[in-house]
């Protein structure tokens, strides 16, 4: 009995102890968890304070937590010109369909080399492998898109080269590989071609990997800038993340916000704006639609980032 009782005991005490840590080690990790979570949104949240603040209250006083009166000021300036409207427009081309376009030929282009019994198969890989490592080199696309495509400023030539990423591709065709044959055996069998197949059947099972690559390449679209750079000369095709380069870095405005330097409030005194606080508007403006559509695809995101890594 008392053997047994001894055992009980360290048995009980082993426990404990396993508890102690467990819990200590839940302390740490939600402690260092939240402290990075902190040090990555205070920034962005003192971003959006200085875009809020007027300029005799950061002059008087740079560093802030919240400004103490609020004002839109910044924002009302960069939207009472039709510039920053028209390079939302002009991005959100840009950005939809390029996305759009990706998912399709990437997806079509994983689909066909999905099939392991498919003529040049191997071929078809290794070049698409290459292309994935080796490049063109930025002076022959250039040379391609403007004189041999003809698309210089032409929004085309920020959207096509958006069409086929290997890297995509390559997670889109391993989930594809990894779905049951029986599926498409059984579709041809009740007279179901190819097209009928991956629109009607494998898309639909496929929503969160096609959602994933979607946000990645609308991610990437979004944020670009040099390309747009490269091909456009027209200010009226320049992206938002040009444009707001070109202030932020060059502190280069444009012809349209320069125009509108006189401003008056309501009683006619002269607007003083924060210059700051007007690339801090910016920089939020930019940011906003992406942190806005972000929500509503989490739920696919992890599962189709790691859905087609189980496969390859």
């Amino acid at each position: 009995m008392t053997s047994i009782s001894k055992k009980h005991s360290l048995h009980k005490k082993n426990k404990i102890r396993q508890s102690l840590g467990s819990k200590i080690f839940d302390v740490f990790n939600v402690s260092f968890f939240i402290l990075f979570a902190a040090l990555i949104i205070f920034p962005f949240f003192n971003i959006i304070a200085i875009s809020l603040t007027s300029n005799a209250e950061f002059m008087r006083e740079p560093f802030i937590i919240w400004p103490k009166a609020p004002t839109f000021e910044a924002y009302n300036y960069l939207f009472s010109t039709p510039l920053i409207p028209r390079a939302y427009l002009v991005t959100l081309i840009v950005a939809a369909g390029g996305t759009g376009l990706a998912v399709l030929v990437t997806s079509m282009l994983a689909y066909g080399l999905s099939k392991k019994n498919m003529r040049g198969h191997k071929f078809f890989m290794i070049y698409l492998l290459i292309t994935m490592f080796f490049s063109g080199g930025l002076i022959p696309n250039y040379i391609n898109m403007t004189r041999v495509l003809g698309l210089s400023n032409n929004l085309l030539a920020l959207i096509l080269p958006s069409a086929v990423n290997v890297f995509n591709f390559i997670i889109i065709r391993s989930f594809f590989l990894q779905l049951p044959t029986s599926l498409e055996e059984s579709a041809k069998i009740d007279g179901a071609n190819d097209l009928v197949i991956l629109f009607r059947i494998i898309y639909p099972l496929s929503i969160p990997t096609l959602a994933t690559i979607a946000m990645f390449v609308a991610v990437g679209l979004w944020n670009s800038w040099f390309a747009s750079m490269l091909y456009m000369r027209d200010e009226k095709l320049y992206t938002l993340q040009l444009i707001i380069r070109n202030y932020v870095v060059r502190e280069a405005r444009p012809a349209d916000m320069q125009a509108l330097e006189g401003l008056r409030d309501a009683a006619g005194n002269p607007i003083h704006l924060n210059e700051t606080g007007l690339k801090m508007a910016s920089a939020v403006a930019s940011t906003l639609p992406m942190l806005g559509i972000y929500p509503f695809i989490q739920k696919y995101f992890e599962k189709g980032v790691t859905i087609g890594a189980i496969k390859g």
